[in-house]
C-alpha cells in the first residue's frame, strides 16, 4: 500500500530547419514528412516538430501540451515517462491528411532552452502559455495554409486553447478540441486527485492542503508543517518561480474559460483517466450550454489514451507506453472534416 506521501507526490507529480521521413505511419499509408523548428518566446527557444501528410493536408492542428516537463513528442524525460502521445496524435492525424504542429514545454529535459534568463521570468506568469501557443500557432498556418484550424490542447493544454481561442488569434480558429481537460482551477483539480488516490480505509483528512493552498492563493506564509506534511510538502518546497505559475493558472476557470469560446468545441475524454476524471467533460459540455459542442467518451481509455483494464493504478497507467488509441484521432478528424 502506498503512504499518502507518494500519493502526494503521484498527483502533483537553434531551428533545425531539417525534414525526415515521419517512422509512425501505418502499413500501407503515404509516408509522413516531419520538419523541425523553434519557436522564441519570453527569452525561450521551443522546441516544434511540424508532421505534413504526403498530399495537400485537409486542414492544420496546433496540439498543445500539458503539465509537467514533456518534450515534443509527449514524453516526460525527467519522471522516466514515455507515452508519446502527441507525436502518436500527429502521426496519425497525418494519416488522415491533417498538418500538426505540436509543441515543447519549457523545462529539464524537453528540449527548450533559456537564451534570456531575465526575460524567461514571465513564463512565471501561466498567461504567457497563450503567448507560446501563439507562436506555434503562426509558424503552423506558415507551413500549412489551410482551413480548418484547429486548436487541441492536451489536460492543462485544453485550457491554454480555450484562452488562446477567445484571444487576439479568434479570427484565424476555426474550432477547438479539449483532450482530457479539466473543469476546474489547478489546486482543485489537485485536492481531487489527491483524495481519489488515497487507498481505501486511509484518512483522507485535507485540512493541511486547504490551510497551505488558502496560504499560497493569498499570497501568504505557509502554515507551519506544510514543509513536513505529505499532502503539502512537494508544494512548500518548490520554488518561488514554479509557486507563482501554479497561482496564476489557478486564477483561471477552466469551465468558464471554455463558456466563452465561439467556436465550435469537441471534448473528447477517457473513461480510466486517473488525471481528469470523467466528470470533467460533463462539466465543460455543460458550461457550453447551446453552444456547438461535441462530447467523444472512450471508456477503455487513459489520459494519454492508452487502452488500460479496470482498476490499473493512476501512475501505472501513466506509465503505459504502447501505441494511443488511434480512435482518437479518427474521432477529432471526423469531427473537423464538418468544419470545411
Amino acid at each position: 500500500m502506498r503512504t499518502f506521501k507518494q500519493i502526494a507526490k503521484a498527483a502533483f507529480a537553434g531551428a533545425l530547419s531539417m525534414s525526415i521521413i515521419a517512422p509512425a505511419a501505418s502499413a500501407g499509408a503515404a509516408p509522413l514528412r516531419e520538419q523541425d523548428d523553434v519557436v522564441t518566446v519570453a527569452g525561450v527557444e521551443i522546441v516544434c516538430r511540424v508532421t505534413l501528410p504526403a498530399g495537400q493536408p485537409q486542414g492544420a492542428v496546433l496540439l498543445l501540451p500539458g503539465s509537467l516537463f514533456s518534450d515534443v513528442d509527449g514524453n516526460y524525460p525527467t519522471m522516466n515517462i514515455r507515452p508519446h502521445l502527441y507525436a502518436d496524435l500527429a502521426a496519425q492525424l497525418g494519416e488522415r491528411g491533417y498538418a500538426v504542429l505540436r509543441m515543447a514545454k519549457i523545462g529539464p529535459g524537453t528540449g527548450s532552452r533559456t537564451v534570456d534568463p531575465q526575460a524567461a521570468a514571465r513564463h512565471a506568469d501561466f498567461a504567457t502559455r497563450t503567448d507560446v501557443a501563439a507562436a506555434g500557432l503562426a509558424l503552423l498556418r506558415k507551413a500549412a495554409p489551410v482551413h480548418p484550424v484547429i486548436v487541441a490542447g492536451h489536460s492543462e493544454g485544453a485550457l491554454v486553447a480555450s484562452m488562446l481561442a477567445n484571444g487576439p488569434d479568434a479570427p484565424a480558429i476555426d474550432g477547438v478540441a479539449m483532450l482530457s481537460g479539466p473543469s476546474s482551477p489547478i489546486f482543485d483539480l489537485m485536492r481531487e486527485q489527491l483524495v481519489a488516490m488515497t487507498p481505501a480505509g486511509a484518512n483522507a483528512d485535507m485540512s493541511m492542503y486547504d490551510q497551505t493552498i488558502a496560504a499560497i492563493r493569498a499570497g501568504e506564509p505557509l502554515p507551519a508543517g506544510a514543509l513536513a506534511h505529505p499532502q503539502t510538502a512537494m508544494l512548500a518546497s518548490m520554488p518561488a518561480f514554479s509557486v507563482a505559475y501554479l497561482r496564476s493558472t489557478d486564477r483561471v476557470d477552466p469551465a468558464a474559460e471554455l463558456a466563452r469560446v465561439r467556436q465550435p468545441v469537441l471534448i473528447v475524454q477517457g473513461g480510466r483517466d486517473g488525471s481528469v476524471a470523467p466528470a470533467h467533460a460533463d462539466r465543460l459540455h455543460a458550461a457550453r450550454g447551446t453552444a456547438p459542442t461535441e462530447l467523444a467518451r472512450f471508456p477503455e481509455l487513459t489520459h494519454f489514451y492508452k487502452a488500460a483494464p479496470p482498476g490499473m493504478p493512476p501512475m501505472q497507467s501513466m506509465a503505459l507506453d504502447t501505441v494511443s488509441d488511434p480512435a482518437v484521432a479518427e474521432r477529432i478528424a471526423q469531427w473537423a472534416r464538418r468544419l470545411r
